[in-house]
């Protein structure tokens, strides 16, 4: 079983650490980027993609999951909002944080479902015509396999994450 997180520069990794701590015990975590070599986060670390964007076949994964961060307002690939499409169409799970539903707004996902982002005002006029659902003021806001959390809900983020993917199955 395989989950699919996307890397891109500056991406704010503490928004999904708590989540791969969780769900790595139980599924393949293959993080991917559009550039080649490491990803260098918010706080400075190097991540390594470990597979290439040509080789997902959206049918093997489980979820998608996108952090938020300073540079999610540039992500759009024609490319990675595909897959993103792809991903939504196939009806597989995409978890995206703070600001990185803006991403998935690109990719038209939001139309018509209902979701959460974390945006400060100026951000929101920017991002405003690629989010055309309806915003929640929630923690969490789940419709159908979108999973979407305010940036500071990243634990809340990963402990719903490992629900939905089963990974407390069996603990008590």
């Amino acid at each position: 079983k395989k989950v699919l997180v996307y890397l891109y520069p500056q991406f704010r990794e503490v928004e999904v650490m708590t989540t791969l701590s969780i769900i790595g015990k139980k599924y393949e975590v293959l993080p991917f980027s559009l550039l080649p070599g490491t990803v260098t986060s918010e706080c400075g670390l190097l991540m390594q993609p470990t597979i290439k964007m040509k080789n997902i076949s959206p049918m093997d994964y489980e979820m998608l999951i996108i952090p938020g961060g300073k540079q999610a307002f540039t992500q759009g690939n024609p490319r990675l909002l595909h897959l993103l499409q792809v991903f939504n169409r196939e009806n597989i799970k995409i978890a995206a944080i703070g600001n990185g539903a803006v991403i998935l707004g690109r990719a038209g996902i939001l139309n018509g479902r209902s979701f959460t982002v974390s945006l400060h005002e100026e951000e929101m006029i920017k991002a405003g015509n690629w989010l055309n659902g309806t915003i929640q003021s929630k923690q969490i806001v789940e419709d159908k396999n979108l999973l979407t959390a305010k940036s500071h809900a990243y634990i809340d983020f990963g402990l719903t994450i490992g629900d939905r993917l089963q990974c407390f199955d069996g603990l008590e």
